[in-house]
């Protein structure tokens, strides 16, 4: 019901990110020190030195995880240098693997080239040696059938034909053979020389095969090597990984634990505002009246009152109000919203009233059972706002509930 609002001060809270948590805490600290006579008056101001250290603690957390993240930027830099090597490397070796298979094919087609030419040489020695042999009997036979007198005797016979016949046969048995010797000895000559270009050809494949190996044996080494500094940058990138992981949960946890200590410094503050008000306990009041956190209850509702206020603390909605209210005042403000008549002030129908007010003597306020809630100073009016949706989820736990004409008005009976 309307009354009069007691100021709140609202605290800094906001856990949407850790930029936004840390000017809370900032703003929590400068509260602090804006609200540091008030905690004179009552109490020593609240120890402020573990939020220092803790944020010393989160800072170097986050320096040591930006260095961190230098360092993972200067391997994953180092690894793609590295890569491109390899796999330059690879395309390398790739290509002195088919160079190497290419020279093993040339071996093999050279050394069956060189059988080939191996058992042409057999073949034809063999044939030329059966030439030969035929060559010489056949000579024999020609000269021993054309046998007669020798040269001389012939010469001086009576038949001069006979010895020019005789010569003649001799002249052809012998070209004959040496025809054909001098084209077996030019055919082993070119044989030889085929046979030789045959044996250097393989001895150069060898030779060009054994290089090929070499050099694709180094480059293999090289792939290996290359293999093995790349696994252990990447081995490093995971350790520091690990490491960025566990620093930024540090810092999540200091965060966290920042946010705690802030949380508890504002309360400290919100108490500290609250005793700094000074709310006395009329004497002479009809009921069991106490303050709590600035609101003055009938001590029947005192710890419902105080674990809704403490709850809602929490939820991040420091909420005031007034609460216990005189005969006198309620007279009052009949007076201002019904009129002055005593018909007005006594026997009116509260809801005749704008806005609507009990009448003196039957108000939930008048026996401390009623509280009007405030929010940064101002009346709750619409239910549409988060502070009046955190209060209406959680009041009938500790026994509150709503007028439904007043969003701000809550009592033992909705009334």
């Amino acid at each position: 019901m309307p009354g009069t609002s007691r100021s709140s001060v609202p605290l800094p809270r906001n856990r949407r990110t850790r930029r936004i948590r840390v000017v809370a805490a900032a703003l929590a600290l400068s509260v602090l020190a804006a609200t540091g006579s008030i905690a004179q008056a009552q109490s020593p101001p609240p120890d402020n030195e573990k939020v220092k250290q803790l944020r010393e603690e989160e800072k170097r957390a986050k320096e040591d995880a930006a260095e961190n993240l230098d360092d993972i930027d200067a391997l994953n830099s180092d690894i793609e240098d590295l890569v491109s090597a390899y796999d330059t490397l690879l395309a390398a070796r790739d290509a002195a693997e088919e160079a190497v298979e290419a020279t093993k094919r040339n071996l093999a087609e050279a050394e069956m080239q060189q059988d080939r030419t191996e058992a042409q040489i057999d073949a034809l020695e063999a044939e030329i040696a059966e030439t030969r042999r035929l060559l010489q009997e056949s000579a024999i036979r020609a000269f021993v059938s054309h046998q007669g007198p020798n040269s001389e005797q012939t010469a001086l016979s009576s038949d001069p034909w006979q010895h020019e016949r005789t010569q003649a046969l001799r002249n052809f048995a012998n070209r004959s053979t040496e025809d054909i010797l001098d084209e077996f000895r030019g055919q082993l000559a070119e044989l030889d020389a085929l046979r030789d270009q045959s044996a250097r050809y393989v001895a150069e494949v060898e030779t060009l095969r054994n290089d090929e190996l070499e050099r694709l044996g180094r480059l293999r080494n090289a792939v290996q090597r290359e293999e093995n500094a790349l696994e252990d940058l990447r081995l490093r990138r995971h350790s520091l990984a690990h490491r960025a992981q566990d620093l930024e949960a540090t810092a999540t946890a200091l965060a966290g634990e920042i946010e705690a200590e802030l949380q508890r410094i504002a309360a400290a503050i919100a108490a500290a505002e609250r005793r700094a008000r000074g709310i006395t306990v009329p004497p002479g009041a009809p009921v069991d009246l106490v303050d709590v956190w600035g609101i003055l209850v009938n001590t029947a509702i005192e710890e419902n009152v105080r674990g809704l206020l403490t709850e809602l603390e929490a939820d991040g909605f420091s909420v005031g109000g007034s609460g216990y209210r005189t005969n006198a005042r309620q007279i009052e403000l009949r007076k201002e919203h019904c009129g002055t008549s005593e018909f007005a002030i006594y026997e009116m129908s509260s809801s005749a009233c704008s806005p609507p007010t009990a009448r003196p003597g039957f108000s939930r306020h008048e026996f401390g059972l009623a509280i009007d809630f405030t929010y940064e100073g101002r009346l709750i009016r619409s239910r549409d706002t988060a502070v009046y949706q955190a209060i209406a989820r959680i009041a009938e736990n500790y026994g509150l509930y709503n007028l439904p004409s007043e969003p701000w008005h809550w009592s033992d009976t909705g009334g």
